[in-house]
């Protein structure tokens, strides 16, 4: 996975319409209304294949968590509505961005190939002083090209 990926997402989950006004940071959000968390989780290796000349490709997936901390009172059913219409439109944003093959760049393979697929969004607790945690799962697919070197 290229070295600025997770800088790229950043900055291209601020250009969501969901996220306006709503800074991401990259680490834990909170506790603060209205501020955002991102970092990775991890890279899989789904396949490797080997060519004849011992170059190696390698399918993978990197899995990110956004946190996103919105303004919730308690027994606010109007803003529980707001802030889970906010989750639904995030993810449905992404998929129409991974369709359009407008993401950040992942790997060495090419930008068709990419995907990036924004699920699980949920509550995770609501505090006393009114902020909602909220969680969403991104998950990048991308391919690795790694080929050796000859002089």
């Amino acid at each position: 996975m290229k070295e600025n990926a997770l800088a790229a997402l950043r900055d291209f989950l601020t250009a969501a319409p969901a996220l306006q006004g709503i800074p991401l940071r990259i680490q834990d959000a909170g506790p603060a209304p209205g501020t955002g968390g991102l970092w990775p989780q991890g890279v899989t290796v789904l396949t490797r294949k080997e060519d004849v000349l011992g170059g190696v490709t390698l399918r993978c997936r990197a899995e990110f968590v956004l946190r996103l901390c919105l303004p919730l009172a308690p027994g606010d059913d109007a803003g529980a509505l707001a802030n889970a219409g906010r989750l639904l439109t995030l993810e449905g944003w992404v998929a129409a961005q991974s369709a359009a093959h407008t993401l950040p760049v992942f790997g060495d393979g090419l930008p068709q190939g990419e995907t990036l697929r924004a699920e699980n969004g949920k509550l995770e607790r609501v505090d006393a002083a009114g902020t909602a945690r909220y969680t969403l799962r991104l998950r990048a697919e991308f391919t690795e090209i790694y080929k050796e070197d000859t002089p």
